[in-house]
């Protein structure tokens, strides 16, 4: 993929590499092993290690690798100190295009980077760029257990099954009956509050962001639904179909969500994909000429392959199999897809 800010660790810059490259020992802060989760942003790569130390390289422009920098790029990866979390393990990290977040194990939220559109949470003045993780306290002290970004915005699912967004998010007019939402102030920054209108009857339990856009995974309560997870709801802008809402035939396992795509992966292991496709990011074989996809396609796997992970980047995607094989698809210019071209695939 694309390295022009050494987002790839490699220790150098280059505009972009065309296939998979091994990250040498000696440029990174880790041990390949304790690899627990990875993942990227606009010019940026955060890894979280199995002892909950979060590792940084890439673009720095904002300070979204949390390093107490300057620097313009990291090309090779370095440990975030542990102190900026005040010594507690990180459990989930999440990058944006020039912010990041991670929720320590004690559930307390952290964020850093751009602060142009106030997505971080706080007034923007004197804090248009926060180089280190900064802790946000959220209204009664709400613990976190999801943090998601789009261009512009931050969005925190709660324990309780709230989520607040910072930043810019349009949400669309009229918006889904199943939620009220309310718009509030949170350290002198404006901040919607979402919820569930019923939550006897729904509840979200997990959230992600697209450029402008957002889904949600719900569990229906209701008699009718007895604890299904069939149903999404979504939120933002609906130019290619990326917010239309379904209720599938299974529970979702898992949503993946790109600028303007998504993907749903079933309990039953059928893999459903709709939004935008003028880069063949929904993987049917094709471009759509219209560009847009508004009700989920299915994507074909060979018969003895099961999906275990979707991701989506900008524009494409990757699926990892049970068996460890790795699909990809999608915009490819700078090399994204991995296979040796830059033709999209």
């Amino acid at each position: 993929g694309a390295n022009s800010h050494g987002q790839l660790g490699l220790g150098f810059e280059s505009e972009l590499c065309m296939t998979p490259q091994r990250v040498a020992r000696s440029s990174c802060s880790f041990a390949a092993a304790q690899v627990r989760c990875i993942r990227g942003g606009g010019g940026h790569v955060l890894i979280l290690d199995t002892n909950g130390r979060v590792h940084a390289c890439g673009w720095n422009n904002r300070g979204q690798l949390g390093l107490d920098s300057t620097e313009e790029c990291h090309n090779e990866f370095k440990m975030i100190p542990t102190e900026f979390f005040g010594e507690v393990p990180v459990d989930k990290i999440s990058c944006g295009w020039d912010i990041s977040g991670a929720i320590t194990v004690t559930k307390r939220l952290y964020v850093w980077g751009s602060n142009a559109f106030q997505q971080l949470g706080i007034c923007q003045r004197g804090f248009l760029a926060v180089r280190r993780p900064m802790p946000v306290k959220l209204p009664r002290e709400e613990e976190s257990i999801r943090i998601s970004f789009g261009l512009r915005h931050c969005a925190v699912l709660t324990q309780d099954h709230k989520i607040y967004v910072f930043g810019r998010l349009r949400i669309m007019d009229p918006p889904p009956i199943e939620l009220d939402i309310t718009a509030t102030c949170l350290h002198r920054c404006n901040t919607i509050k979402i919820q569930a209108h019923n939550p006897n009857e729904l509840k979200i339990v997990s959230l992600s962001s697209g450029q402008n856009h957002m889904l949600l995974k719900c569990v229906d309560l209701s008699e009718t639904g007895g604890g299904s997870t069939k149903r999404i709801l979504t939120l933002g802008d609906n130019k290619f179909g990326q917010s239309n809402a379904f209720h599938f035939e299974e529970d979702v396992r898992q949503l993946a969500v790109g600028w303007t795509h998504n993907a749903a992966v079933l309990r039953n292991n059928e893999i459903l994909l709709w939004g935008r496709n003028c880069y063949g990011q929904l993987g049917t074989g094709s471009f759509s000429e219209q560009q847009a996809i508004p009700t989920p396609l299915s994507l074909k796997l060979p018969e003895d392959q099961t999906p275990a992970r979707v991701h989506m980047g900008a524009e494409h995607g990757l699926l990892r199999t049970s068996a460890g094989a790795v699909y990809t698809w999608g915009w490819n210019e700078h090399g994204n897809c991995g296979n040796n071209s830059t033709e999209n695939m």
